[in-house]
């Protein structure tokens, strides 16, 4: 059970204003971000209008040179100092109920600003990685299941440079027993795509398998998700190393209600559910969330060691807020011969625990090697709960610690649609940042990261001019954008009478996304060119003002 929805967003779409029931940052007026002057510096603001006023669709954000409609952000801060980098996310609905204008990955400012709208699909886990030296991009993106298949997906992970051009698409070649005899091109599941330092990816894959669920009260012959992971050369596609949780983990290790399922090949039981896996050198970090386990593998896939939530596992009674249950997207930090800290999103929660036990942002240190004794061996070095706003996540999510050095964390809430920053303090008091883009239950944020990222694309920014009737106002306006672009400082505007002569009339100082700046009367032709490190870069097409 999650928390009830907020009170609808009242909008004001005629001033592009939003109002909301407590304070929060105006998202879409950004603070000026003086441009180096090349001539003379003219008026320019940043721009967007707001749609879905009276809407089940979380307002939207609508430019005039762009057709993309990315969510309001409803934004509350505390005023302290923020980890640098953009909000990295993916969001979809999470229902029937139309909630959101359009599926994508998103880059966004922590004021609320687009950066990068990508394609418009269904798509999960966008993150920023390394891959050959270099910094990339990378989303899943395909089929969501439902029914008795619920909770995973069939599709493919596009890797894309720092232009934005694909330079992989990850679809391994392998044979799976899917429910209902479907088939699908690509079969890499939603839940990971991790870049590993040699320059392959772990991605996690579901098939159906017959398995003896008589140790859970199921039928001898019955049927089950074996939870795969693959290692995949993404130049390839050949699959170098493969993982079976039915070969390791005993069935009778789930927590997940049986409710029927595995008495046939059309609804198999789903009693691990894999939902991360990373390497550690050569070995792997696995979690199951239905076992409620993380599991360190060696490299031929045999289990060196496990933790477990409730028990603890090889490493003995945990310290009372150290528990975990129904986790998502542990990763491992200092990791040496002696100890190493891992960092898990702790949902706490499945529908059946009925609103229960907060979610917890949680890093625990554990002793190498595990000693199993009968007094903790484990510390608990955060638990991250926000003291004024407890959140109940069933599904999905991520926590991320130790922003860039900051000591702040920053936890994405799954099918809570609400991503939080908080400062150093262990115990999450310390609140520096809350974003909401959806309603409880109807928009899902499957995993959000705050991260740095440089954007150069190669195409064109986007110019749209025109003519203002209004009265003691600019004769027109021009809108300008350019997908992608985060080092764009200003924009160089040329205007002239004929499109082949334009003359450079002054620099507009970057706004935001969107930037409008005003266009004298007797202007007939407006292009603009993009000021990156003083210089200008690429130019927009030249753009006729109509009388």
């Amino acid at each position: 059970m999650s928390r009830s929805p907020p009170a609808s967003l009242p909008v004001d779409v005629s001033s592009s204003k939003m109002t909301f029931s407590h304070p929060t940052t105006l998202v879409g007026v950004a603070e000026p971000i003086g441009a180096r002057k090349i001539s003379w510096e003219r008026p320019g603001v940043a721009h967007h209008g707001v749609g879905g006023n009276g809407s089940t669709i979380w307002p939207w954000q609508i430019y005039k040179s762009s057709s993309f409609t990315p969510p309001v952000i409803d934004i509350t801060t505390n005023g302290k100092p923020l980890a640098p980098g953009y909000i990295v996310t993916t969001q979809s609905d999470f229902s029937a109920v139309d909630a959101i204008k359009e599926p994508a990955p998103l880059i966004m400012t922590d004021t609320g600003e687009l950066v990068w709208n990508g394609p418009i699909l269904n798509a999960t886990n966008l993150f920023v990685q390394t891959y050959e030296n270099q910094p990339v991009l990378h989303y899943w993106s395909g089929l969501s299941t439902a029914g008795g298949n619920v909770g995973h997906g069939y599709g493919n992970v596009t890797i894309l440079d720092t232009s934005y051009n694909v330079i992989a698409t990850v679809c391994p070649h392998v044979e799976l027993n899917i429910p209902g005899n479907q088939t699908f091109d690509c079969i890499v599941d939603i839940h990971e795509s991790y870049l590993t330092d040699r320059n392959t990816m772990l991605v996690s894959v579901y098939n159906a398998t017959p398995i003896d669920l008589s140790p859970v009260g199921g039928p001898v012959d019955g049927w089950g998700f074996d939870c795969l992971f693959l290692e995949v050369d993404p130049k390839t596609n050949d699959v170098l190393f493969t993982w079976s949780a039915q070969d390791h983990v005993p069935v009778n290790h789930t927590h997940q209600p049986r409710n029927g399922a595995g008495a046939n090949e059309s609804f198999p039981y789903d009693w691990f559910h894999i939902n991360s896996v990373v390497n550690i050198g050569d070995n792997y970090l696995v979690n199951a969330r239905h076992t409620w386990e993380t599991y360190l593998l060696d490299s031929k896939g045999d289990i060196i060691w496990t933790i477990n939530g409730d028990t603890g596992g090889d490493f003995g009674p945990l310290p009372e807020d150290a528990h975990f249950r129904w986790q998502h997207h542990p990763r491992p930090h200092n990791v040496s011969n002696s100890s190493v800290s891992i960092s898990w999103f702790n949902n706490n929660n499945q529908a059946l625990d009925n609103g229960t036990n907060p979610t917890v942002g949680l890093e625990l240190l554990l002793p190498l090697p595990p000693s199993n004794l009968s007094s903790a061996s484990v510390q608990t070095i955060k638990h991250l709960v926000d003291p004024k706003d407890n959140i109940y996540a069933d599904s999905q999510g991520s926590y991320e610690v130790d922003l860039y050095g900051t000591g702040n964390g920053f936890i994405t809430y799954g099918e809570i649609s609400v991503m939080k920053e908080f400062g150093p303090d262990p115990s999450g008091a310390d609140v520096r940042w809350t974003g909401r883009i959806g309603a409880d239950n109807l928009v899902q944020l499957y995993r959000g990261y705050k991260q740095v990222w440089h954007g150069n694309p190669t195409g064109t920014p986007s110019l749209v001019v025109e003519k203002n009737n209004a009265t003691g106002c600019p004769a027109a306006y021009g809108y300008v954008s350019w997908n992608g672009a985060t080092d764009v400082t200003g924009w160089a505007v040329y205007e002239g009478s004929s499109s082949g002569n334009l003359t450079r009339a002054g620099v507009v100082g970057f706004r935001g996304f969107e930037t409008r700046f005003n266009v004298d009367a007797d202007v007939r032709y407006v292009q603009v060119a993009a000021v990156v490190n003083g210089s200008e870069t690429i130019k927009s097409e030249v753009q006729f003002l109509r009388t």
